[in-house]
């Protein structure tokens, strides 16, 4: 299992190992969990399409990931056409944009869980925020070989505006 996969169980745990009366800074703990397990999901990613590099140079590669910038890349790949590196407009198939939304989404709710100290959480609100970013993990897994996963990659970290 892959840390990616290890921050979303421990996001899980967190949100339930109390029971039905979690704290809500276990509940907090989880967004964050969840937004980070779904970071390094693509980063990771990222760092795998890097082949024949040290292990240092995709350590890297992935630290070079601007959270900003991934946010503002999903939110042009969570809508239907995405224009391509040469200014055509593409499909986007809907499991990416379906993981782009999550991300951008998801981005919110932890900077809510985070700074946001009038915000109280609910086990349930938390547990559909779980699903939902389980159900991204699997829409990525389903998307990840298609070419516009990589263009979505590489834009995040490029920063590409089109």
């Amino acid at each position: 299992m892959g840390l990616a996969e290890d921050l979303l169980q421990q996001a899980s745990h967190l949100a339930t190992y109390q029971g039905p009366s979690p704290t809500q800074a276990d509940l907090r703990r989880a967004v964050s969990t969840a937004y980070y397990s779904l970071f390094h999901l693509l980063i990771d990613d990222a760092g795998q399409r890097w082949n024949g590099s040290s292990t240092a140079a995709v350590t890297g590669l992935e630290r070079a990931f601007n959270h900003g910038q991934m946010r503002s890349i999903s939110a042009k790949f969570r809508r239907p056409q995405w224009q391509d590196w040469h200014g055509v407009s593409q499909a986007v198939p809907p499991a990416l944009q379906r993981v782009a939304k999550s991300f951008f989404e998801l981005q919110d709710e932890r900077h809510t869980a985070d700074y946001d100290n009038h915000k109280n959480w609910t086990l349930t609100e938390v547990e559909d925020l779980l699903d939902a970013t389980a159900a991204s993990f699997q829409d990525w897994q389903s998307v990840r070989t298609d070419p516009m996963a990589g263009d979505y990659l590489l834009s995040m970290l490029l920063g590409k505006s089109r």
